[in-house]
């Protein structure tokens, strides 16, 4: 009777294996039956391998405590039973449990314990799985050279003893370290040993991967017909077994090769990649792919959604800081469940208050630096005002409230007169303080008037104001030129002293009569140039009273 139970027992065990990767959630409820049904029959190693199968499946589900608390108590069975290979997948799926909460130090000292117990046993299998587990610790550690050692001794056995698959994945394992060294052919080789391996197993969503891998070698050596082969069959087999986590990528890889001939398709490719991570709720690569429509957006000149998107990728690269800070205590929560002896009990309380006092110092950190980066993103580095990106921005939304209001606007674009000259005679130094200088005297005048005002790049800058007749505006532009002469800057040329000025063009008008920014930008350009032609240092602006 019992040997029918543990034969049905494994059988479970080795269906969940083989679901693992596919249907995790179907290979966790297969091996919770065998933990329930050799519980049910004092089935004390079986209970072990059952709790394995299902550390296995929270591996395949993400689920990284639970998969770190059945593998530390499927240790303390096989401890208690003194089975060596349960010993020895107990103690590297804890390691690989500690690896994804990248907390390396952890997972290197039971990945070591796992090499001493399978050397000791023979058991080259898993020799190869934890040295390549090692790389890849040295590997995340940017120590490359020490990987590819460990790395190249997992090869050696895999080959010694062709454990096709694990070879597969060392393969391409070298072959990363090759391409982030920029050792391209290097890389293309390893890879494609890989490939060659992963299309005799049919794994597809490995291969998918590496496919979408190869893709990039090519597209960065600029064969761009090799690249497009290689990423189009990634995403034919990925979504064949409608796997969206690896599609992801090689949708993002698509839309960046059609970005230059392309940009409705490449926005289409990353819009799709876009929902795709939405939908599994897949953070790095929702960070990823928000940046990207950012930039879109942007060189596209729709800055308001590019801001959208700017704003989501902070928030959701904050939250996965703040995620993978929680992710570590509750490791340490769940080691702390598993702990016997007192001495080791009290260092792991002080390590767990460490980290929570850790946590919260990161998570002020990272609200500090999230706001000092999303300052600079619009904030010109130089002078302290609005860049090109803001104005570009805030000129799109002022512009759209004067329309709905069937107000005014008038868009000054301002140059400050022969600036080489100054820099030539002062030096680039000082040409930087007369832009901080010419800056902070207009900002003045735009904060009485709680207008807008920005750079718009070198000696360019950029200013509107709502609610103002051509009068008024025309006043305004004056007003700004006297205050920047009054300034007292200076240089000489061919031995006369000249003093720094500006030269002003603009348009005014009804909002609803001014089309788009960039239309309105050209027109404002325009004006300033006929300013330049008209001796410098005055303002020209020109009424709007039709659509331009």
């Amino acid at each position: 009777m019992e040997n029918t139970k543990t034969k049905e027992i494994y059988n479970l065990l080795e269906m969940s294996k083989s679901l693992a990767a596919v249907r995790p959630y179907k290979s966790y409820e297969l091996s919770s039956e065998a933990y329930k049904k050799s519980k049910e029959n004092s089935l004390r190693t079986e209970e072990g391998y059952s709790l394995v199968g299902m550390a296995f499946a929270c591996r395949a589900k993400s689920e990284i405590n639970q998969m770190l608390d059945f593998s530390l108590r499927a240790l303390e069975i096989f401890e208690e039973t003194n089975d060596v290979n349960g010993k020895i997948k107990s103690l590297n799926l804890a390691g690989i449990a500690y690896f994804y909460s990248t907390m390396y130090e952890e997972a290197l000292k039971y990945f070591l314990e796992v090499s001493d117990l399978s050397e000791q046993q023979g058991n080259d299998f898993m020799l190869s799985c934890v040295l390549n587990n090692i790389g890849e610790i040295y590997r995340e550690s940017s120590r490359n050279d020490k990987a590819l050692e460990y790395f190249f001794e997992a090869l050696r056995i895999c080959e010694k003893n062709n454990f096709s698959m694990n070879k597969a994945s060392i393969l391409g394992n070298i072959g990363e370290i090759y391409f982030k060294e920029k050792k391209y052919e290097e890389s293309l080789d390893y890879y494609s040993r890989s490939h060659d391996i992963l299309i005799e197993e049919k794994d597809l969503v490995i291969l998918g991967d590496t496919e979408s891998r190869l893709g990039k070698i090519y597209f960065t050596v600029k064969d761009f017909a090799r690249a497009e082969e290689y990423y189009f069959s990634a995403l034919n087999k990925l979504e064949s077994v409608n796997n969206k986590y690896y599609t992801i990528d090689v949708l993002m890889n698509i839309s960046e090769m059609l970005s230059d001939k392309e940009d409705k398709e490449a926005f289409r490719y990353c819009e799709k990649a876009m929902s795709y991570a939405e939908q599994i709720n897949a953070k790095k690569k929702m960070c990823m792919v928000y940046r990207c429509m950012s930039e879109k957006y942007e060189n596209k000149g729709d800055y308001k959604s590019s801001l959208e998107y700017y704003k989501k990728f902070f928030n959701i690269n904050e939250e996965i800081t703040a995620s993978n800070l929680g992710n570590k205590l509750e490791i340490l929560n769940v080691e702390l469940k598993h702990i016997k002896e007192n001495e080791r009990f009290e260092k792991l309380k002080n390590r767990l208050e460490e980290e929570i006092s850790l946590r919260n110092r990161e998570l002020e950190k990272i609200r500090k630096a999230n706001e000092t980066l999303e300052k600079r993103a619009y904030e010109d580095y130089l002078t302290g005002i609005p860049n090109r990106r803001c104005i570009n921005f805030c000129l799109n939304n002022i512009l759209e409230e004067a329309r709905q209001n069937d107000d005014t606007m008038v868009v000054f674009m301002i140059d400050i007169d022969h600036f080489k000259s100054y820099n030539d005679f002062w030096g680039h130094s000082k040409g930087d303080s007369c832009l901080k200088e010419v800056a902070g005297c207009i900002r003045n005048i735009q904060k009485e008037g709680r207008d807008t005002f920005g750079r718009y790049g070198g000696e360019e800058f950029v200013y509107f104001a709502k609610s103002l007749t051509y009068e008024q505006s025309l006043k305004l532009g004056n007003s700004i030129r006297h205050e920047v002469e009054k300034l007292g800057l200076y240089y000489i040329s061919k031995g006369q002293r000249k003093a720094v000025t500006i030269s002003i063009g603009g348009i005014a008008g009804k909002a609803s009569f001014m089309g788009s920014v960039s239309a309105i930008m050209d027109t404002a350009d325009r004006e300033l140039y006929k300013a330049k032609e008209e001796g410098r240092n005055t303002t020209i602006l020109k009424y709007i009273d039709v659509n331009i």
